[in-house]
């Protein structure tokens, strides 16, 4: 069986219990399983059992009218990620950034993916050209309101509505990223690619990236993602709200800064393991090694830095990041995050130190939780706890 899961007899004897108590544990202590194919088994998930033997408790369930606490989309593990139940790392090898998509926000591709670009408004040129000093994210959320109104089909609030325009949002969002007013029909990497002259070998970097970034669970900014997307709003606003939030100083993509100046350092040294050991002998931080999530360093990460391995070779950039992060794991036992080698790869192809590259990728994950957050009801008022001075 798959070491993921556990068999009933396992199970119960993990837990030093009878296989009815089990069976009762499944619905008292959120343990989750699955059919057994074939037969009239089910396997049990091991992280559940070793949650319940630990005496730990599950989520807490949702109470009416607050953002949901549970969800369908992404389950995270130490070694994986899974999309609806399917892996991240698997579809990261062949599967197209808008099927992907398509999987997390439960429809089909061609439903939403269609040969129709996504309008453009009248004064588009005009604010664009004030903008384009501006970053990014600041540029696509001054303008997405505008691309919202030109766009009446954004309104429809449905399943697969939400969807359309949840593919019209990553659409813009890539054109944004690229300078360019012309959002793409063609799959959004090769896109991508040829707007910035790269290669086949990059063209697929880019595509890995952004399937591997489309979804990362209930991070604070995917939180604030579902209590806007709960008013009902359009992904327009929901993702908007992902953008704007995603730069704030406490938020996991806020932290770049740091990230880009070592990848600098570690490009531009004599020896590329010096930004490492002087961080270590003053007791900082290494920048792109944290992890609250993964004891391992993330399976992401090591996901894209094997490809990268797979696809450029012997490239003189990634050899020096290479001994970099073999200083990491020499010195302090470190894996890098997720986000150290989409920097690299964001290093690579040429794009700013503000681009939202990243950002796209992640944009899907919250058009999905958009979806899921809005089809849960609206959210009710919710009774506050007063803890300011009495009425005299």
């Amino acid at each position: 069986m798959d070491n993921r899961y556990l068999t009933a007899a396992e199970a119960a004897e993990v837990l030093g219990v009878s296989r009815q108590t089990l069976y009762v544990y499944v619905g008292r202590k959120g343990i989750r399983s699955q059919a057994v194919e074939g037969t009239r088994q089910r396997k049990y998930w091991k992280a559940d059992i070793e949650r319940v033997r630990k005496g730990e408790r599950s989520a807490a369930a949702p109470t009416p009218g607050d953002p949901r606490q549970e969800t369908a989309i992404t389950l995270i593990t130490d070694r994986d990620h899974y999309y609806r139940g399917r892996s991240a790392l698997a579809l990261a090898e062949t599967a197209s950034f808008e099927s992907v998509a398509a999987l997390l926000w439960g429809v089909e591709e061609d439903d939403v993916f269609t040969s129709r670009a996504p309008e453009q408004p009248p004064l588009l040129a005009t604010l664009d050209d004030l903008l384009r000093e501006r970053d990014d994210i600041d540029r696509a959320a001054a303008l997405f309101p505008m691309l919202e109104d030109a766009n009446p089909r954004a309104f429809d609030l449905t399943s697969v509505g939400l969807a359309r325009t949840g593919a019209d949002v990553l659409r813009w969002l890539a054109a944004l990223t690229v300078q360019s007013r012309d959002p793409p029909t063609t799959p959004i990497h090769i896109y991508l690619a040829e707007k910035l002259g790269r290669d086949g070998r990059d063209a697929d970097l880019i595509r890995r990236m952004l399937v591997l970034s489309a979804d990362h669970g209930f991070e604070p900014v995917t939180v604030a993602v579902r209590g806007v997307a709960s008013t009902g709003v359009t992904p327009w606003r929901s993702v908007m709200t992902g953008l704007s939030i995603s730069v704030g100083r406490r938020a996991k993509l806020g932290n770049f800064d740091g990230m880009r100046r070592f990848l600098r350092e570690v490009s531009e040294s004599d020896d590329p393991t010096t930004p490492v050991v002087e961080r270590v002998k003053t007791g900082e931080e290494l920048p792109g090694f944290e992890s609250a999530i993964y004891s391992r360093g993330d399976p992401r990460g090591l996901a894209l830095l094997n490809a990268c391995a797979a696809l450029l070779g012997d490239d003189p950039e990634l050899r020096r990041l290479q001994k970099a992060l073999d200083a990491a794991r020499d010195i302090q036992d470190l894996e890098p995050n997720f986000a150290l080698p989409c920097l690299f790869v964001l290093r690579r192809i040429g794009l700013g130190p503000r681009s939202a590259l990243f950002h796209l990728g992640r944009a899907a994950g919250w058009v999905a939780h958009a979806i899921e957050q809005y089809q849960g009801g609206e959210m009710l008022h919710r009774q506050e706890v007063y803890t300011g001075p009495l009425p005299d």
